[in-house]
């Protein structure tokens, strides 16, 4: 017995595909935005003004801040190389720093307590310093 091949037998599977490309492509951009972030700008783009932040900004206080690069937080402990820090939510996270970490103010040293900022970017868990910024 053979079965005849209609229009509708082509036509359905054709539309079921589409409709599902479709859905996915919406799913991606609905999730292509940040939400934490302060501003809106790409997950893998830094902010070049990074490089010119010297000093503890005002805005930090208040929870804005781009979440993706950037880590604040209470100094725990401090040995060459090696930050560790506790988070507003009482976690301990252990910060890398490298040759050529940038610590501002120049000079500082961070003490156990001190409000710090770290510019960076994560790699195979580990977050990596490229600036430490200290509060007063």
């Amino acid at each position: 017995m053979s079965k005849t091949t209609t229009a509708m037998d082509i036509i359905r599977p054709l539309a079921v595909g589409i409709g599902i490309f479709g859905a996915a492509g919406a799913i991606g951009s609905a999730q292509a935005t940040n939400p934490c972030a302060a501003v809106s700008q790409s997950y893998n783009a830094v902010d070049p003004e990074y490089n010119t932040i010297n000093s503890w900004q005002s805005a930090w206080d208040t929870g804005n801040y781009d979440r993706n690069h950037i880590l604040l937080g209470t100094v725990g402990a401090f040995a060459p190389y090696r930050l560790t820090v506790l988070t507003a939510a009482g976690d301990s996270m252990t910060i890398d720093l490298k040759n050529g970490t940038v610590i501002r103010p120049d000079g500082s040293t961070p003490q156990s307590g001190q409000h710090v900022a770290i510019f960076g970017y994560w790699s195979n868990g580990t977050f990596i310093a490229n600036r430490v910024v200290l509060h007063g």
